[in-house]
C-alpha cells in the first residue's frame, strides 16, 4: 500500500468490501472501518434467518468473484455471509478492516471538501483522511409509521424479526407490502396457520423465475427496458392473471417504477385464505387496528414491514439537498458541490448488485484520482453532464452503460482541465494514521 493520500471507508458489508478490493488495486491508500466485529453488513445483522437473495447467484455475486457453483440459484443468508468471508479473505482485504470502529462524525477540513475530512471515531480517536467513502448501508434505520392511539400488543420492525418465535399469539398483522413484509407474512401463514397483512396499495409480485430462469437474469443489455417491462408484465398476467382475483387492488404504477416484490408465495396463500389482504390501518386501540374500509380486527403482534430511512447520522443533513427523503447526488455518489465525500452503494437494483459494485468501484477508484488532479469538486464538471438527481432505482444493464460512460465523461474532463489550467499544481498531502492519536502530514 503507498503513501499517497488515504482514503476512509465506512462499512464492511456487500459494497465497502467491494470499494476496499478497488482501491487495493488502483493503490490507493485507505483504512476500512467497521461499526460491528464482521463482515457481511446487513447480511450478517439485518436480515430474519429464513431470508434467501431474491435476485439470483449469477446475478448477485461480485464480477470478479464467482459464488461456489454447488451454490443454489438463490442461496440463503448463511450462504451469502460464508461468501462475503471468503471474498475478503480470498484479496486480503480482512487485514484492512478495523472492527469496532464506530463513525461519530465525519465533516469537511473546509467549505468544499477539498482540503480533506476529519472523521472522529465513538472512541474518540480523531482522524484526518484525503476522502471519505460512505457505503453504511441504506438498510438499518426502521421507518415506523404513526397513528392515532396506542396498539397494547407486540410490536417489531421487520429489522428485529429473525424467526417465528418473535411474534406473541397468534394473531398477526403484517403492515406493509414489500419484500420482507411479504415473506414474513408468508412465514406466519405457514407456522401458525394464518396471517393478515395490510397494504396500502396494490403492487405487482414477480416470480422468481421466468421459463424456468431467474427473473433477475431477464436484464440484459441487447433488451431495452421498455421491451423487458412489456414481456414482464405480459407474462404476469399471463401466470397469476388479474390482481382482483386475488383480493387485490391493480397497481397504480408500471413494472420497474418501484423496486419489484418478488414473492409469488404471498399469491398462493392469499388464495388459500391463509394470507388475508386488510386496506390502510388508520387507528390503533389496544388490540384493536381499525382499516381504512371501516372494518377492524383484533391482533396479538403487529410486524412494521414499512422499510427504512435514508441516514448518514456522522454526517451533517445540510451537505445534501434532500428530495422525499433521498438525497440528492452528482453521478449518483457526491454531494453537489462538494469534493472527495463518495456515497456508495445507494441504491436499488433490479437485479443482482455484485456486478454493479464491481464495476462501479472501479470507476470510483478512477474519480478519486481525478479528483486528486483537479484544483475543483469533481461534482461540479459531472453535474454539467448529468444533472445531479435522488434516484434511488436502477436497471442493472442501464447502470452498467451509465458506468461505462462515466470512465469517458473523467477522461474528457481531465482533458478540459488540461487545456484550461484546472489541474493541482502538485497532489494533495499524504494522511497517516495511527491508532490512538491524529497525524497529519503538513503540506511540504
Amino acid at each position: 500500500m503507498n503513501d499517497g493520500p488515504r482514503y476512509c471507508i465506512v462499512g464492511a458489508g456487500y459494497a465497502g468490501n467491494g470499494v476496499a478490493k478497488a482501491f487495493r488495486d488502483a493503490d490507493i491508500a485507505y483504512d476500512q472501518l467497521e461499526a460491528t466485529d464482521h463482515v457481511g453488513g446487513n447480511w450478517a445483522h439485518g436480515v430474519y434467518d429464513s431470508t434467501h437473495i431474491i435476485s439470483s447467484r449469477d446475478s448477485t455475486q461480485y464480477g470478479d468473484f464467482p459464488m461456489p457453483p454447488d451454490y443454489p440459484d438463490f442461496p440463503s443468508r448463511d450462504q451469502v455471509c460464508d461468501y462475503l468471508n471468503a471474498y475478503v479473505d480470498r484479496f486480503g482485504l480482512r487485514e484492512r478492516i478495523e472492527f469496532g470502529a464506530e463513525v461519530a462524525r465525519c465533516r469537511p477540513v473546509d467549505d468544499t471538501g477539498m482540503a480533506g475530512w476529519r472523521v472522529e471515531l465513538r472512541s474518540g480517536e480523531v482522524r484526518d483522511y484525503a476522502g471519505v467513502v460512505v457505503a453504511n448501508g441504506h438498510h438499518w434505520k426502521p421507518f415506523l409509521p404513526r397513528y392515532p392511539g396506542e396498539f397494547a400488543g407486540r410490536e417489531l420492525h421487520s429489522k428485529e424479526y429473525l424467526r417465528p418465535e418473535d411474534l406473541a399469539g397468534e394473531r398477526v398483522l403484517v403492515v406493509g407490502a414489500g419484500n420482507s413484509a411479504c415473506d414474513i407474512a408468508v412465514e406466519t401463514a405457514i407456522t401458525r396457520g394464518g396471517c393478515d397483512i395490510s397494504m396500502r396499495r396494490g403492487n405487482w409480485f414477480f416470480p422468481k423465475t421466468m421459463l424456468g430462469v431467474p427473473t433477475a437474469e431477464f436484464d440484459r443489455p441487447w433488451l431495452p427496458t421498455a421491451a423487458q417491462r412489456a414481456f414482464v408484465k405480459t407474462y404476469i398476467r399471463l401466470r397469476f392473471g388479474t390482481w382482483s382475483r386475488y383480493g387485490l387492488p391493480e397497481p397504480d404504477y408500471e413494472p420497474f417504477d418501484k423496486h419489484p416484490v418478488v414473492n409469488e408465495q404471498m399469491l398462493y396463500f392469499l388464495r388459500h385464505g391463509r394470507v388475508v389482504r386488510r386496506p390502510a390501518v388508520v387507528r390503533l386501540d389496544g388490540r384493536t387496528v381499525h382499516f381504512s374500509d371501516g372494518s377492524r380486527g383484533e391482533y396479538d403482534t403487529i410486524v412494521w414491514g414499512t422499510g427504512f430511512e435514508v441516514c448518514f447520522p456522522f454526517l451533517d443533513r445540510e451537505l445534501f439537498r434532500w428530495k422525499d427523503g433521498i438525497p440528492v447526488r452528482t453521478a449518483g455518489l457526491m454531494p453537489p458541490g462538494k469534493a472527495n465525500l463518495y456515497v456508495f452503494g445507494l441504491a436499488q437494483p433490479r437485479g443482482g448488485a455484485g456486478p454493479l459494485i464491481t464495476k462501479g468501484s472501479a470507476l470510483l477508484a478512477e474519480m478519486v484520482r481525478a479528483q486528486e488532479l483537479l484544483d475543483r469538486p469533481l461534482s461540479v464538471p459531472l453535474a454539467k453532464l448529468r444533472k445531479p438527481d435522488a434516484r434511488m432505482l436502477f436497471g442493472v444493464s442501464e447502470t452498467m452503460r451509465l458506468i461505462r460512460g462515466g470512465h469517458l465523461a473523467l477522461r474528457l474532463i481531465l482533458r478540459r482541465a488540461r487545456a484550461t489550467g484546472n489541474l493541482r499544481e502538485r497532489s494533495p498531502a499524504p494522511t497517516s494514521v495511527r491508532t490512538g492519536e491524529r497525524v497529519r502530514a503538513e503540506a511540504a
